[in-house]
Order: structure tokens, then sequence, then C-alpha cells
């Protein structure tokens, strides 16, 4: 297909960032993040319009809103830099007290991770839970397939990246719900850059139900879990936008 082909051309690929780009500099100060408009304009799929200004984001050519749902015209100076241990210790003591308000006895567990080789290492976790072996501890690591956080920030690298993360580490399935393909998981990456979070379903044990949004252009996500009665469907909406106010937050705080 023709998207196939622009995948697979580097220049074409920049032409379209481009593009992107300069559609954000012609709406002025801000654009609303509408992907139905930037697929129209720019002829790309949706989750890769999203996936484009996630790049941009991160060389500083445009900058997220403060409410996260827009791009403004950047710099390469307003690029982030690369993630040094001081300032992972920075954001953590940062996001403890907004990661305790995130938790309560419907969704016990809360998680900041970050991209770790080729799966994820939690940072910090905040649970009303303890003595549960499914939570994990800081400093644990976990799969980029099997976890809401781990295909958050895999839904922040390009397919090809994330095509050799997963053939390094493999695609191990502990429960029948796991993704258990590459093509698989990058259709839902697909869909998570489409809608700005990522779920999982019993998928790294049964019965737990998982949500994560990425942190600004970072490979950083911050999720929350629970059990299916405790998250239950009717509160996935909620949850999600409890997230990407605290992931707001949490962006600009990795800026500053």
């Amino acid at each position: 297909s023709t998207h196939e082909q622009h995948q697979r051309d580097p220049p074409a690929l920049r032409r379209r960032a481009l593009r992107m780009r300069e559609r954000v500099a012609r709406r002025g100060a801000a654009v609303r993040l509408d992907r139905h408009y930037l697929a129209a304009t720019v002829g790309l799929p949706k989750s890769s319009a999203f996936r484009y200004l996630a790049a941009l984001a991160a060389r500083g050519d445009v900058i997220r809103s403060e409410d996260g749902t827009g791009y403004r015209l950047g710099s390469p100076v307003d690029g982030t830099q690369p993630i040094g241990s001081g300032r992972l210790e920075r954001l953590v003591a940062f996001a403890k007290p907004l990661m305790a308000r995130l938790t309560s006895s419907d969704i016990p567990v809360c998680m900041l991770a970050a991209s770790d080789g080729v799966g994820v290492r939690y940072l910090w976790v905040t649970t009303t839970l303890t003595a549960d072996p499914r939570v994990p501890k800081a400093g644990d690591r976990g799969m980029l397939h099997a976890t809401a956080v781990g295909k958050a920030i895999a839904s922040q690298q390009a397919d090809e990246t994330v095509l050799t993360m997963v053939n390094a580490a493999g695609m191990p399935q502990p429960t029948a719900s796991t993704l258990g393909s590459p093509t698989g998981l990058l259709r839902e990456l697909h869909r998570i850059r489409g809608e700005g979070f990522a779920m999982s379903e019993n998928e790294r044990h049964s019965d737990v139900r998982g949500l994560a949004v990425p942190i600004g252009a970072e490979p950083i996500a911050l999720g929350v879990a629970g059990r299916g009665d405790q998250l239950t469907q009717d509160r996935v909406a909620g949850a999600v936008r409890q997230l990407r106010r605290a992931a707001v937050v949490l962006a600009r705080e990795l800026r500053g």
C-alpha cells in the first residue's frame, strides 16, 4: 500500500512529518489534536499521524499543549533531552503524591514505568494492597506486550523498533488473552496511538484490567490496574481522564 511504501522510504516519511509540522505552523499558537483533520490533511491513518506528532515533539519541532490535546510550533531547543537517572528520580518524587491520589478501593494499583532494554522497568508502584503477588514492585521488570504500561510505552516507538524489541524478548503468553504475535501487537499499538491510551485485560494475570497513558513524548507511562470487578468497564473512561490529567502534569515536570 502507499502507506507501507512511505514507512519503508525514509525521505517520504520525512516529507510527511514536515507537512504535519507545516499544518501546526499554519494554525498559529496551537492546533487541537483532531486526528480526523490531521489524517485528512496529510493523507495518513490516524494512528500514524499521532505517531509522527509524537516524533516531532521528541525533536522539539512541535510542543504538546498543557492539556495534552494540541500542539504548537516549537524549535529544536524545546526538545526533550535524554532521560538521565537524576531526571527519573525527580520525576518519581514528583509523581508519588499524584499516584497516591489515583489509587482507591476501586483502583488499588498505580504504576509509573519506563522503557528498559527490550521490556519495561517499574519506577514506582503505589498500591492499597499489601500482600498480592500480582502487584509489581519498584525496580521489577515487565513485558512490553502483556501490560498496559508496556503497550503505552511501545506506542511511542516506531513499529520497526517495537519489532526489534519483541523479537529479542519473545512474546510469552502467561494467559490465554495475552497477545502472541508481533502483527497483533502492532495492530494494538495503532489503536493506542489513535485513542491515546492502552488497556490490558487478563493479559498478564487473569481477572486483572490495566489502563495506561504515555507521558509526553518520552518512553514513560503512567498506569492503573485492578480486578475486573473493581476497575469495571464503566470506570474506564473516568480513569483514563484522570491518567491523562496526571500525565500532562508529569510531562511538564519532565520538561522543567
